[in-house]
């Protein structure tokens, strides 16, 4: 028996025994409920709408409202589509019961049909708040979630998408009803293919195969996530069988050709899109697909006009710009790239409307500040050669933001081109070591790889004598010789301090090793180097042997120095907010405390950790996955009145510098704390149900 005649032979039931006249306003509210639920969940149609909202009225006019009825009313107007009279019932639904979960996601879906998908947002995240093993908040909260970042194009919506994939896969979880699933794995899939999760795409693309409605449809995704993961036989297999169901499709044939022209096979590839163009003689990406396959054989005048063509008649097409400028940078037409942006500066600036502001791309300022952008891009493929061309053009730009973006690019290319000076001298540090490459690989230490430093410090006894052998008087005395070979050591050791110092900021085990093993160096400079460095690291050691040095300077110095020891006394006891103990279990602790004692329990309820799930700390208090649910689906009872003497007992933060506090047996926890705790525990519940979804 399939679901849908589940629910028939349910309704039968109900009706028998409302046409016994002995129902009451339960049965009957179910009977309301059921018809509307075969017009949403399976498509039935108005009729089953109108049937639910005459029985739950007859309920209303007979036993008086309540939460139910209203709820079923207003899910019944919004499937005929009176929005009014939804949000009517809606709330008057939350008035009679503002904890009906089920009435906050009618709302949600009610703000989503009207375009505000903010509201609908807060709508289903309340409703998940009421009551978490809902399925259906979960499953519209994830929608909606996916809506947002599409609607920002994807951009700086990583935190979006991931919500979205942890409410779709609890949605999952709950078991919703059988229609919904497809749409679960759809939208599931198309998440793992934008944050680039091609296993877990292919995974859901893979089972919607066995969807009536999106089988075929599942094929042209499964081509897509192969496409993306470099498997373009795979992927045009599956754009075959896509084609098996729609064989007109020009974006199938379109997304084969490009598969063809990876494989570097470019007859195949034009075969590919005349096809396409058969179907549809204007096909964007047909076209779009000739100039690349004209580009990759080196056919630039050919390529570059099939480019100008589709931006002529689709001038947003910016996949055609992008490849333009890249085909006139590769044949060295760098004078055509400075005279673009000169012409897109002045485009920009005589254009009088207020779209166009750094990666903002709407209206036609926002398409010219996009083009600009574009050209930035290449021009720095060229390194320090772009400076003085792209210092000229600044010179005339008046806009604050463009002029402030194009300074930055200036000093990126003038940063970058150090670097690689940098880089090719400590390739040889034998010839290139003392106390200018070592400040110098200081300040740039956040760009240089750390591979590099390690590399470069230890020099070999033949480059010290040939540094002594050349800066000694010209003399065949052996005392200068050795006065010489000893100012060279010292040189090395000065260097070695600077780039112990440098690898301050790496903040990895290798890095920490390494410096680890010169606490016990007996030069006093490479000594108090890696112990400064340690201290960004939290180490304890270097912590004492600081302590101990502070005494020996100067009053200035030492409170320097106490300013730095407290920084590291800080690292030592918060390394991170959030701390997943049963991973750091398996590691080896860095500073020799036992992370599994027996003494650690959470600080809200006293459960041992042997007793929850996750046990997660910062400043040395801790809090169970147990309680960080409890609070966070109690956020509005738990919230405390802003004090200026409240601090988040995990980091430290004031009321001034966090959004919310909130109270769980005198443990305070801000806004931030519990988010990052709820975001670690849905990370770690999708993960184990991907784990085993096959």
């Amino acid at each position: 028996m399939t679901p849908e005649s589940r629910h028939d032979w349910k309704i039968q039931r109900l009706e028998q025994r409302r046409d016994r006249g002995n129902s009451g306003p339960e049965v009957l509210l179910d009977l309301a409920e059921a018809y509307f639920q075969k017009g949403y969940y399976y498509g039935a149609g108005e009729d089953w709408f109108t049937r639910g909202v005459d029985v739950a009225k007859d309920v209303v006019d007979r036993f008086g409202g309540g939460a139910r009825a209203y709820n079923i009313l207003a899910n019944a107007a919004y499937g005929l589509g009176d929005l009014d009279g939804a949000e009517h019932w809606y709330g008057k639904a939350i008035e009679a019961q503002p904890t009906d979960a089920l009435a906050h996601v009618g709302l949600g879906n009610l703000h989503k049909q009207r375009g505000n998908t903010g509201r609908a947002i807060d709508a289903f995240t309340r409703a998940t708040e009421l009551d978490p093993d809902l399925w259906q908040a979960h499953y519209n909260l994830g929608g909606a979630l996916y809506a947002e970042a599409r609607e920002r194009d994807f951009r700086g919506a990583d935190d979006v998408m991931e919500r979205a994939i942890y409410h779709l896969v609890t949605a999952l979880r709950l078991r919703p009803f059988e229609s919904f699933v497809g749409n679960i794995y759809k939208d599931l899939g198309e998440l793992f293919l934008h944050t680039r999760q091609y296993k877990y795409a292919r995974r859901f693309f893979t089972r919607l195969r066995q969807h009536a409605e999106y089988g075929p449809l599942a094929h042209y995704y499964l081509g897509l996530t192969h496409f993306s993961m470099g498997r373009y036989t795979n992927s045009i297999q599956h754009y075959r069988e896509f084609l098996k169901h729609e064989p007109e499709s020009s974006l199938a044939w379109s997304k084969i050709a490009l598969a063809w022209l990876e494989l570097g096979n470019w007859d195949r590839a034009r075969e590919a899109c005349e096809y396409a163009l058969a179907s549809d003689p204007e096909h964007l990406l047909a076209r779009f697909s000739l100039g690349c396959i004209d580009l990759d054989q080196r056919l630039y005048g050919q390529a570059e006009e099939r480019f100008e063509r589709i931006l002529g008649q689709a001038p947003d097409y910016f996949p055609a710009y992008v490849e333009l400028v890249k085909s006139h940078y590769i044949r060295g037409d760098f004078g055509w790239l400075f005279d673009q942006l000169r012409l897109e500066v002045r485009a920009f600036e005589s254009d009088d409307s207020f779209d166009g502001g750094r990666q903002y791309y709407k209206g036609t300022r926002g398409r010219t500040r996009r083009k600009i952008d574009v050209l930035l891009q290449q021009i720095q493929e060229m390194g320090i050669n772009a400076f003085g061309s792209l210092a000229e053009i600044v010179e005339a730009v008046k806009t604050d933001s463009l002029r402030f973006q194009m300074w930055e690019q200036l000093y990126e290319l003038s940063r970058r081109h150090r670097v690689e000076l940098v880089l090719g001298q400590l390739e040889a540090p034998g010839e290139h070591f003392g106390r200018k490459l070592g400040r110098t690989v200081l300040l740039l230490s956040q760009y240089i790889p750390e591979e590099a430093v390690l590399d470069a410090f230890h020099v070999d006894e033949e480059s010290l004598k040939r540094r002594a052998q050349a800066s000694k008087p010209r003399t065949d005395d052996i005392t200068d010789y050795l006065a010489a070979l000893d100012g060279s050591k010292a040189q090395l050791r000065e260097y070695q301090a600077y780039l112990l110092l440098a690898l301050a900021v790496k903040g990895t085990p290798t890095a920490e090793d390494f410096l680890t093993d010169f606490l016990e160096s007996e030069h006093r400079e490479l000594k108090a180097s890696s112990a400064i460095a340690l201290l960004f690291y939290g180490n304890e050691d270097a912590i004492r042997y600081l302590e101990e040095e502070t005494g020996g300077l100067s009053a200035e110095q030492s409170d320097r120095l106490r300013e730095l020891i407290s920084m590291g006394e800080e690292r030592n006891q918060a390394d991170e907010k959030i701390i997943d103990l049963s991973q750091a279990a398996k590691e080896r602790p860095r500073t020799g405390r036992n992370l599994r004692s027996s003494r650690e329990a959470c600080s809200v309820c006293g459960r041992h950790h042997s007793e929850v799930d996750r046990l997660m700390s910062g400043n040395r208090v801790y809090i169970c996955n147990l309680c960080v649910s409890y609070v966070h689906q109690h956020r509005d009872d738990q919230a405390v009145p802003d004090r200026e003497d409240h601090l988040c007992s995990f980091c430290g933060n004031s009321v001034f510098e966090v959004e919310g506090m909130y109270e769980a047996n005198k443990l305070l926890i801000c806004n931030r704390c519990l988010d990052t705790c709820v975001g670690v525990l849905a990370r770690e519940e999708v993960e184990q149900f991907l784990q085993t979804f096959q």
